[in-house]
C-alpha cells in the first residue's frame, strides 16, 4: 500500500504535472521531447500546430518548469526539464502504447 502522507508535501507539484499532461497537445509535445531536444520548427511540424498554438502550449510547459530552452542563433530548442515528467510519460507509454 502507498504511503499517501509521503506525497502530501509535493501534492501541488504532482497535480500541476498532471494538469499539464491532461491536455492532449501538451502530452504529445512532451512525448516528442522525451526522444530528445527539438527545435520549435521541428515540434510544429511533428505536432501539426500553428505557430500561435505552439507558442501557447510551450509557454505553459515552460511556466510549469517542465521544459527548458536553449538558443542557437535564430533557433530555439526545447528539452524536457527534470526527470519527473519523463518518468510519467514513460509509464503512460508502457500502459497505452505498448499494446498497439
Amino acid at each position: 500500500m502507498l504511503d499517501i502522507t509521503a506525497l502530501e508535501p509535493e501534492i501541488a507539484r504532482a497535480a500541476k504535472l498532471m494538469e499539464m499532461l491532461s491536455q492532449p497537445v501538451r502530452l504529445r509535445l512532451m512525448c516528442i521531447l522525451l526522444q530528445g531536444e527539438q527545435s520549435v520548427l521541428s515540434l510544429a511540424e511533428s505536432s501539426k500546430l500553428s505557430q500561435p498554438a505552439m507558442s501557447h502550449h510551450l509557454k505553459k510547459l515552460r511556466d510549469a518548469k517542465l521544459v527548458e530552452t536553449r538558443r542557437d542563433g535564430q533557433k530555439i530548442y526545447y528539452a524536457l526539464k527534470g526527470a519527473e515528467a519523463a518518468e510519467v510519460i514513460t509509464v503512460l507509454h508502457r500502459l497505452y502504447c505498448s499494446q498497439v
